[in-house]
């Protein structure tokens, strides 16, 4: 995520000039009423205002130092930022968490619906894996209208999460509606990467469903409507199917085309040398969309125990 695009800035900035400069010029014209005036001025002024306010309060929000108590939830729990490089690749990580934080809401849920306040653990692993799959996207913006509802265990089909037989769903998201999660599957996906991580499975889905249509073509990717990944997508659910394929991905990947997309990203993240061994194609067309070859990066030990 940007925290001041500067070329855009301009670009509003311009825009506000122009019509500011629209409405002063009209007081040149005689009997031209002054509240043409006055609504040049304040629609410049608005547009501007409007169209970078998000900049500002980010760049305020990212001049104050990082909480030292959330950089250490991060080094215990996200094996991802401790194999960054110190000093610019974890600032603009940790820039992408509180970011993250800032602009979305995300909270738990009780007994009829009742929304209750989440640990910063919980919305720091959410906040994470948005960072983790942005890290090589720096111009790439989360939608801003998705509440996150965090359960305290898996739920059913009528988002029942009473601890009763079929209440088997470890996260959700819905086309135009929120992105849920079950707390206790969310903290079991950052225990260890073994390629079954909820956080980053349902943000995938973020991506896919972007465009309007869960079909496996995340938004953004330039390859997204070209053959060779269409190509792709139905070989790999052919032979997840038949079970020909290398046992690199989850069978949830034979699913559907979202699935498959949604299981990769996490096998990109989690297993990348599994995945890069098993099926380079697959793993170059990962690399390709998310600026990212996980697979380059040397493992890191955790500073402390990874819990």
């Amino acid at each position: 995520m940007q925290v001041w695009p500067a070329a855009k800035i301009r670009v509003h900035a311009v825009v506000a000039a122009v019509l500011i400069a629209a409405g002063l010029a009209s007081l040149a014209s005689e009997g031209a009423p002054i509240i043409v005036a006055v609504l040049g001025v304040g629609a410049g002024a608005l547009w501007y205002l409007g169209m970078t306010w998000r900049y500002y309060r980010r760049r305020r929000l990212v001049s104050t130092p990082f909480p030292d108590d959330w950089r250490r939830v991060l080094e215990r729990r996200v094996a991802f930022y401790c194999e960054l490089d110190a000093g610019e690749d974890r600032r603009r990580f940790e820039d992408d968490v509180r970011i993250f934080l800032a602009e979305q809401r995300i909270y738990g849920t009780g007994p009829e619906d009742a929304r209750l306040p989440l640990g910063d653990e919980t919305r720091l692993l959410i906040a994470a894996s948005a960072a983790i799959l942005g890290h090589g996207m720096p111009r790439f913006e989360w939608p801003r209208l998705r509440d996150v509802v965090v359960y305290p265990r898996a739920f059913d089909e009528d988002y029942h999460a009473e601890g009763h037989e079929g209440e088997d769903i470890a996260g959700m998201v819905h086309a135009q509606g929120p992105i849920l999660y079950s707390e206790r599957d969310l903290r079991r996906g950052f225990r260890r990467r073994d390629g079954h991580n909820v956080g980053l499975h349902e943000l995938a889905h973020v991506l896919d469903f972007a465009d309007g249509h869960a079909d496996g073509h995340p938004v953004g990717a330039q390859w997204a409507s070209a053959a060779p990944w269409t190509e792709i997508i139905a070989d790999r659910l052919a032979r997840l199917r038949r079970h020909r394929y290398p046992h690199v991905l989850r069978d949830y990947a034979g699913t559907n085309e979202a699935e498959f997309f949604a299981v990769a990203v996490e096998a990109f993240f989690e297993r990348p040398r599994a995945l890069q061994n098993s099926d380079a194609e697959l793993y170059e067309m990962l690399c390709e969309y998310f600026g990212q070859d996980p697979a380059s990066k040397p493992p890191r030990r955790r500073p402390g125990k990874f819990h």
